[in-house]
């Protein structure tokens, strides 16, 4: 998952600075401007505001109408998103679909015509439950279309942290054989099926170990287990078909940072970069489903130093639709008791020897 939709949203919050508890960000302008240009600035001003009211409102139509049919977000990987698609899934916050925080540290707006302008800053976004912010840079282009302000393209690319770089060794916590049950369904249990929720039967099972050298850890992810499925007549009970993905999670030297390599057996794949901050990790997922579908999403990972880790994903991008929220909790299995050697017995029923 990437700064992608993030930063896009937040960067129409910047110049406002009329949400998020900022102080208003002097944007400047020519020292003689003309009629045109007052005007023009004015206009752009009024877009940022409605769009400012929207993202609090979570309205991703009226968000989507202010962006031009075929404007444009390129990520700080190179993807290439629809505008008005990616914003228009924004919708109302909950307590279990709580937004991540945005904080916008410089902008600055220049008119390249009257009809035309640029808009360069800096954005910092906290994941819901996380501490330390992901930096990003965006350059946003503003035209003129159908007599008002419309976003026509966003372009971003993700700043360095000046932290410490996250060891892969950092990662051994997940060593071992975990249950994974869902929280807060966010749909209901299909009839007939068992509730994912704890206590019943897990939808995830997670094997983790490292390679032979530790320079990978490897995770396999089993959803629904054999006898369930076959209980359910070949798929996992609530609709969907049993499923194994297998990840590789390391240290990658180009980008210098821990990334994961994930598959399915239903031929979908994907790709993430993990932070850390604190005893929270947070993997920024990419993901394309066997139809071609491309996704993205937090993935925030909070372990509790023993045997437990709540593990929420956070869509940002699933085709032109909006995903729900998960919550789900990893439990470690308990390690399986050494066995025990009873001592033989000899016919006579004396101690062997």
């Amino acid at each position: 998952m990437k700064l992608a939709l993030f930063a896009s949203v937040a960067m129409l919050l910047l110049s406002s600075g009329e949400t998020l508890g900022q102080q208003p960000v002097a944007v400047p302008t020519p020292k003689a401007p003309t009629q045109k240009q007052g005007e023009a600035t004015a206009g752009i001003r009024a877009a940022i505001r409605s769009y400012a009211e929207a993202f609090e409102r979570g309205d991703g139509k009226t968000l989507a109408g202010l962006w031009t049919p075929d404007g444009d977000i390129v990520d700080d990987e190179g993807r290439l998103l629809n505008g008005r698609e990616a914003v228009g899934q924004i919708t109302p916050a909950t307590k279990d679909a709580p937004r991540p925080v945005f904080r916008i540290e410089q902008t600055n707006l220049r008119l390249l015509t009257t009809d035309v302008a640029i808009e360069d800053g800096t954005v910092e976004v906290t994941p819901p439950g996380g501490t330390t912010p992901l930096k990003g840079w965006f350059s946003a282009t503003w035209v003129r279309h159908d007599g008002t302000w419309k976003l026509s393209s966003v372009r971003e690319s993700q700043i360095s942290s000046p932290h410490s770089t996250p060891r892969l060794a950092d990662l051994d916590w997940m060593v071992g054989d975990w249950t994974v049950v869902e929280d807060h369904p966010d749909r209901e249990p299909a009839a007939g099926s068992l509730p994912l929720t704890l206590g019943s039967r897990p939808p995830l099972e997670v094997s983790v170990r490292w390679n032979a050298t530790r320079t990978f850890l490897l995770r396999d992810m089993k959803i629904a287990d054999a006898s369930a499925a076959a209980a359910a007549g070949g798929d996992t009970g609530d609709g969907l078909p049993a499923m194994h993905i297998t990840q590789r999670i390391g240290w990658d030297p180009l980008s210098k940072q821990i990334m994961s390599w994930a598959f399915g057996s239903d031929g979908s794949h994907g790709e993430a970069t993990w932070t850390r901050d604190n005893d929270t990790w947070i993997a920024r997922t990419m993901s394309v489903l066997p139809d071609g579908t491309q996704t993205s999403s937090l993935n925030i990972y909070t372990y509790d130093g023993a045997n437990r880790c709540t593990w929420r994903s956070v869509p940002t991008h699933v085709g032109g639709e909006h995903a729900p929220h998960v919550s789900m909790t990893m439990i470690r299995k308990p390690k399986p008791a050494s066995p025990q050697t009873s001592p033989q017995t000899s016919p006579k029923g004396s101690p062997a020897r």
